[in-house]
Order: C-alpha cells, then structure tokens, then sequence
C-alpha cells in the first residue's frame, strides 16, 4: 500500500434517470452533507449536487427514460476544475447504479490516481457487484461519516483497512468485504449537514421536495433519527441504518431548526425520517419545544409515519406544532397481506379513526398502498383498493411492489424466480411491475393500480376541489410534461390491450 496525501475531497450526486411518467425532484441529499460535515475540519470538501445543478436540463434516453441534471462532460469538466485527491459518488438506489458508475469512470479518465468510494443503499445492499467495477475504489456499507474519515486516515497512514467497519475493497485483486457492525449511537455528535456547501436558494426555487407539494417558502428537510423497529418485506432502509432505531435528542433538533430559521430563513420543514413518532417521549418534547419558542413552521412528513405510533394526544401536539399534513403509510387493507406477507405491526382497526381525527384537526391527509406481493392474490390487491378508496384521503399513493435489492422481498422474487425475464435495476420503480406469480401478472397488477388511482384523483375532484387544485392542478404546471406522459400511460394501460 502506497499512503497518499489527501486534501481535497468532492463528493458527487449523479444525474437521475427517471421514467417519463415520474415526476422531478430536487431535495438536499442529506447523506452527502452529513459526510461533508464530518470531513470538512480535516479537508477541503465540494459537493457537486449534478441534480440540482442541471434541474432544467432534460434528455431522453429512450421511450419510456429520461435524464435530468449536469450533463456528464459537464461532470467532468467540474471534476477537472477542482481536481480532487478522492471521489466520493452517492448511489442511494439502485435505479441510479448506472449514473454513480458513469461518474466513477470519469473521474479515473481524468486522473487514474483519484480515490473513488461509493456510498448509498445500492452498494450497501450489493458490495461485490459494485465492486466490479475497477472504476470503484471502495465502497461505503451502511451510514458513511465514520467510516469514511476511518479510511482516508487508513490510506494517509498507509496502515491496515482491517480494523474498519463496513467496507468492501480489493485485497489482492479478489474484493474483501468487511461487513457493517458498528453504528453511530450518539447522534447529538454528528454536525449539522453541510448545507453552506449546497446551492440552498436553488432547491428553494425549485420547491419539489420527493416530488410533494409545500404551503410555503423557503422550505427544506431534515432528519432527527436513523431506522425503523419494524420489518417491512419490501423496506431496504436496513441495509443503511441497521436494525435499531436511533435518535437525536430533542435539543439537538430543535438547534438545528433554529440554524435554518436564521441562516436560511426556512418557513416549512419535511421530516425525512422514517418514523419520526415512534419515540412518544421524544416526539412530544420536539413538538412542545417548537410551540414554547414560537419557531413559525409549518411541517409535513412525506416519508410517512406509522399509524401504530399515534394516537389522539400526540396529533394535536403535531398539529398545534405546525403539522399541516401527515402521509400515513397503510400498505395493505387485507389483514393476512398485512400481517403475514408484508409484516407491518399495524391493526387496520386503527386506521379510519385516526384518519377521522386528522381531518378533525384540519390536517391533510396522504395515505400509501403497495399491492402486488408474492403470496397476495388479486382478490386481495381488490380488498386493498376498495379500502383504500373508501378512505377519502387528500391524496391516495397506490403503488407496486419494488423488489429493491436487500429487502426480502428482492431475496423471494430472486429465489422464487418471480422476477420478469427483462428484469433490471434501473427497472425498478413503483410504478412499474416487475414481479411475475402463479396467482397474477405485472401487468395485470399495473391496470389495477392505474384504474384506482385515476378514479381516486376523479374522485377529489368532485369530493374536494380545493385538495384537486394542492396536489394535481398545482403540480401539472409545476411540470406538465410528466402530467402529459402519466395521462397517455394512465389511459393506455386502462384500455382492454393495455400496458406491455
């Protein structure tokens, strides 16, 4: 091993590459600042948003791809600007491998002694597939900050990699993988996320944060806590954040809302966690804290949280705190679906009341569906869309089952091999069926799915026009062209030869 003196270090999001009929979207990608943060004492750290950067620039792929973001000569051209000692590319899905690989490339063709790591869920989930690619480095397994700082002091010193934790390398020329067993338990000692380091005013003038709609701006995200305690079938956040739910404390949280008060003026905020309730305690002190110092926000949670974790009480906190929609995720309205095949710890019985109560409280409403499980038949996908419909929620999200590597789900489609013949990653989307069964079809699957969610949007329009106008009318001029594109799909797969 040969020890490098590094000092300059930038760290790229790669350019989407989205269907036709999904919406763009541009949020800080929280991961990269959060390492930028944990580096920037010990090195000068860029981070190279090609997203956000290039929002305007679209370029179709093929008929059903397009690409938005920095072109990729003008990756290059930004990597031989500031021509850093390491690469760090986020892979946070693997629909986007293809993009973090292209870039890995281009930072070899500019110089072959660049450092590149990968980091995200994609090479957490598959390490050795990405580490087939000579352009990688190293890839980052699991949560990044110190791991990362570990192995760029490893490659200065030019001692051992055996003592890290959670990383796949080559020793050798065959790739080692040292799996992911330490996770950060104090969060509190985390810095703030570098966000000085991300055009903040262009996601603000963007405003499409997950592709969601906001009431105000400047508005942006953060998160308080990393897991889940549950076991969703089709939930891949594990292989990031582990199996045990972590929080920041509630002081904690509550200085970095008042950092983005100040430094940024933020008047909205979107809790990116993936289950910001599920400490009560916690919950409850961060919401009083937020009424007691008067901090003027309103909030959403576009990542759901689970209705297993609300109750009355806690609402009303939320909703006094600024909360003025709540995405509840439900999955399934057939008990065996929900219990034995997805294994979410939720009674259904719970749900219309809380539902009720919300709407009580003048808070909007987004509810989630995912049908088209292996074991689920479509007897039991119909029993999830009338329950669904019946809900009369502002906004209803009924997708498909997405086999994204390292969720069990992905483990029984692969082994069952319910996988579609074409199948790949950059295939896998929510709104695309890819799972093949005995008891149904993907195709089949998505007529069902568009059919719903077509007469559910019919269904506002005539039930609340107001809600119509927040979260279709708004979002068409917003952007049009993937209005246009999901109404010609919508309708082709509706008709009786629809869909592939």
């Amino acid at each position: 091993m040969i020890s490098r003196k590094i000092e300059k270090i930038l760290l790229i999001q790669p350019p989407y590459d989205i269907l036709r009929i999904e919406p763009k979207t541009a949020q800080p990608p929280l991961g990269l600042a959060y390492l930028a943060a944990a580096l920037e004492k010990d090195y000068e750290v860029k981070i190279l948003d090609a997203v956000v950067e290039g929002y305007e620039n679209e370029q179709l792929i093929d008929r059903d791809f397009k690409r938005y973001g920095l072109s990729f000569d003008e990756i290059r051209m930004e990597i031989e600007k500031f021509s850093p000692d390491v690469v760090g590319v986020s892979c946070l899905f693997s629909t986007q491998a293809e993009n973090s690989h292209r870039v890995a490339k281009l930072a070899k063709e500019v110089n072959p002694n660049i450092i590149t790591v990968f980091g995200g869920a994609h090479p957490s989930a598959l390490p050795e597939l990405v580490m087939e690619d000579c352009n990688v480095d190293f890839a980052i397994i699991g949560e990044g900050e110190y791991t990362t700082r570990e192995l760029l002091r490893a490659l200065e010193a030019e001692s051992s990699f055996a003592a890290l934790d959670g990383l796949a390398l080559r020793e050798n020329g065959r790739v080692k993988v040292l799996p992911k067993t330490r996770y950060i338990q104090e969060l509190d000692s985390l810095p703030f996320p570098a966000r000085h380091l991300l055009s903040m005013e262009k996601y603000f003038r963007i405003n499409t944060p997950m592709g969601t709609t906001t009431r105000r701006i400047p508005n942006t995200c953060l998160s308080t806590s990393r897991g889940c305690p549950a076991n969703c079938i089709f939930c891949s956040i594990h292989t990031v954040w582990g199996r045990k739910y972590r929080t920041r404390g509630s002081e904690n949280v509550i200085k970095e809302m008042e950092s983005l008060l100040e430094n940024y003026g933020v008047k909205e905020l979107q809790f990116y966690d993936d289950n910001l309730t599920f400490d009560r305690a916690r919950a409850f002190r961060i919401f009083d804290e937020m009424i007691k110092r008067r901090l003027d926000l309103l909030w959403t949670t576009p990542n759901g949280v689970a209705i297993w974790a609300l109750d009355e009480e806690l609402l009303r906190k939320m909703r006094e705190s600024g909360c003025y929609k709540i995405s509840l995720g439900v999955e399934s309205g057939d008990d065996y679906v929900l219990h034995r095949i997805i294994q979410k710890p939720l009674d259904l019985e719970r749900v219309k009341p809380i539902i009720n109560f919300c709407r009580e409280l003048g808070m909007g409403i987004d509810a989630f569906f995912v049908v088209g499980f292996p074991g689920e038949t479509k007897e039991q996908m119909e029993k999830t869309l009338c329950f669904a419909r019946k809900l009369k929620v502002d906004n209803l999200s009924i997708t498909l089952a997405t086999p994204h590597p390292g969720t069990r789900l992905y483990e029984i489609c692969q082994r069952e091999n319910y996988l579609k013949p074409n199948f790949n990653f950059k295939a896998i989307r929510s709104r695309r069926g890819q799972i093949d069964t005995p008891q149904f079809t993907a195709k089949e699957v998505e007529k069902m799915v568009s059919r719903v969610n077509f007469i559910s949007r019919l269904e506002l329009f005539f039930r609340s026009p107001s809600s119509f106008y927040e979260r279709v009318v708004k979002r068409f001029f917003k952007d049009p062209k993937f209005f246009t594109a999901l109404a010609y799909e919508t309708v082709r797969k509706m008709l009786p030869l629809g869909g592939r």
